[in-house]
């Protein structure tokens, strides 16, 4: 009887401890899911259209293009590198493949012609977007230009062959097939937003159940003690900027999807500054973040646009409030991280 008495206050102590460790661990994940939770119940109560299923749906539409462009970003963060022509690679991609389509698919052509021609342009997007990570990868892998020289100098690179192939025009006159892939639902949920959820699963999988995750997390790390365990840096840099590109290419067809368009300028004002937002919101570093947490990330910006976007329509400058918005929210984060970490550490 006293065993197990005494056995009681010890699994009590062990299951809060559990909870303190997985806290701990999760810190980041809990605070984000709190923000997003507090946010959107803010604009529900404040705005009635918010919770509609037009309002819900357009922003299922929406954030999938900057949160690829983040799963991009993110995954050349953890390296202890970043990648500035993630939106240019994007625009490039668009921009190719819908020259593809206007000038090979000829107006009266049939169903089959069509979809093989689509088939062909996807292929086109993703062989762009390789091309353009391999040529990142080898600059910073195998020259050893530091990544953001690097990245930008490829970024207006890719910026000029979309302005010199278009002539600073925007492509359109695409079948109206392309528009399923960028405005279209399944069963009621947007397939932009499907295929981001599902980029979002195949990367949570790739750098958390993977040896190529794992050496992408330690050469984030510890570059030097990569070195000697055996990683070759060179071909990892070449694999992970390669896997950015296409994540970035894969962007410029949700985008041509949606717009039916392609641009060499679309988003250079705003798309890799909000990538970085979102991957410093997830609390991405080198070596450590969450796959997870970006998804979280993207979720709460959107919610931050879409309701500002709303309660702000009409007023002048509006835009500039809902940048505020953003910069404030990123200032808290950084505090409560900070206030956390250094309650934990004297702890």
């Amino acid at each position: 009887m006293r065993a197990e008495l005494n056995q009681q206050p010890s699994q009590t102590r062990t299951r809060v401890l559990s909870i303190f460790e997985f806290v701990g661990h999760h810190r980041q994940t809990i605070l984000l899911v709190v923000v997003f939770i507090a946010l959107f119940t803010f604009f529900s109560m404040t705005e009635k259209k918010f919770l509609t299923t037009r309002n819900l749906t357009s922003m299922g539409f929406q954030l999938p293009e900057i949160g690829v462009l983040s799963l991009a970003m993110m995954i050349t963060i953890l390296t202890g590198g970043i990648n500035l022509s993630v939106n240019a690679t994007s625009n490039m991609s668009a921009v190719i493949a819908g020259l593809y389509l206007v000038k090979f698919v000829p107006k009266d052509a049939s169903e089959s012609q069509i979809w093989f021609a689509l088939i062909i342009a996807m292929l086109i997007v993703l062989f762009v977007g390789l091309i353009s990570g391999l040529l990142n990868g080898f600059l910073i892998g195998y020259i050893r230009v530091p990544p953001i020289l690097a990245t930008l100098a490829t970024m207006t690179f890719f910026t000029g062959i979309s302005t010199g192939l278009t002539g600073g025009a925007t492509v359109t006159g695409f079948p109206e097939q392309v528009a399923i892939i960028g405005s279209k639902t399944f069963i009621g949920v947007p397939i932009p937003f499907i295929i981001f959820f599902f980029l979002t699963v195949l990367m949570y999988v790739i750098l958390t159940r993977t040896s190529f995750g794992f050496k992408v997390r330690m050469l984030g790390t510890n570059p030097v003690a990569a070195n000697f365990t055996g990683i070759d840096t060179q071909v990892v840099l070449l694999k992970v900027y390669a896997l950015s590109g296409i994540l970035a290419s894969i962007t410029g067809v949700l985008i041509m999807g949606r717009t039916m368009s392609a641009a060499y300028e679309y988003g250079t004002t705003t798309y890799v500054l909000l990538t970085i937002l979102i991957a410093v919101l997830a609390g991405v570093v080198p070596g450590f973040g969450s796959v997870v947490d970006v998804f979280i990330a993207v979720l709460i910006l959107q919610v931050l646009s879409s309701g500002f976007t709303m309660q702000l329509a009409g007023i002048r400058g509006s835009s500039f409030f809902k940048d505020f918005a953003w910069g404030v929210l990123l200032i808290l984060i950084f505090i409560i991280n900070y206030l956390t970490k250094l309650r934990t550490s004297r702890g």
